[in-house]
């Protein structure tokens, strides 16, 4: 499998088994009031693109999961491959809108937003900083499912390496891009080496 296949791969992968089992707020650079949109998170391979480059049938570059390849390493010798996988992650939430709570809940599946009734009250909207808890809620989400994940598309998760993640930061400080939470996840895949490539010469 070429590098490009692989990242295709990857991509319909976590597309599949988070970003579609996922909902978060979708932005809106208008007005904020009332109750906020649900959408599934974007999956993108290596790069997000800008709001006037995004495919017609995705809504939004944010929020979003990118699949992102760090490094790599093909050992000829024993006919492996090593991937250095980064998961970016990415939610907007400017606060409290009625009509849904950002709060996970009980079961492994509801990390993400529920929705609840308030009778016939006007809808509102509270400004505050909590709307981090989206894109950790969402970093829960993935680590769950890679944690009872061994073979992703042929590919072992080399979980003895560990799955580490965190925040971006800027100067040894964390991103402060309000409404917009952004964090990574990393990990190692490993899989076989085919020793016959064809020869792409020819689209190059």
């Amino acid at each position: 499998m070429t590098i490009t296949e692989t990242l295709d791969t990857l991509q319909n992968w976590f597309d599949e088994h988070i970003s579609q089992k996922a909902t978060l707020k979708l932005p809106t650079d208008t007005q904020i009031t009332g109750e906020a949109t649900l959408v599934h998170p974007a999956t993108f391979a290596l790069y997000v693109p800008a709001k006037d480059r995004i495919p017609p049938n995705v809504p939004a570059p944010i929020p979003s999961l990118c699949i992102q390849l760090m490094e790599g390493e093909d050992r000829t010798f024993d006919h492996k491959r090593k991937l250095n996988i980064r998961i970016c992650l990415s939610a907007w939430n400017p606060g409290e809108q009625t009509g849904v709570t950002f709060y996970p809940q009980n079961s492994e599946t509801d990390y993400f937003h529920k929705r609840y009734t308030q009778g016939d009250e006007e809808p509102t909207y509270t400004r505050n900083l909590d709307g981090w808890r989206d894109v950790w809620n969402f970093v829960d989400f993935c680590l769950a499912t890679l944690h009872k994940t061994d073979i992703i598309e042929g590919f072992r998760i080399i979980k003895e390496d560990g799955i580490k993640y965190g925040p971006f930061t800027e100067d040894g400080a964390i991103w402060d891009y309000y409404p917009y939470w952004h964090s990574w996840i990393t990990f190692t895949l490993e899989g076989g080496l085919v020793a016959n490539v064809p020869d792409y010469s020819n689209f190059l």
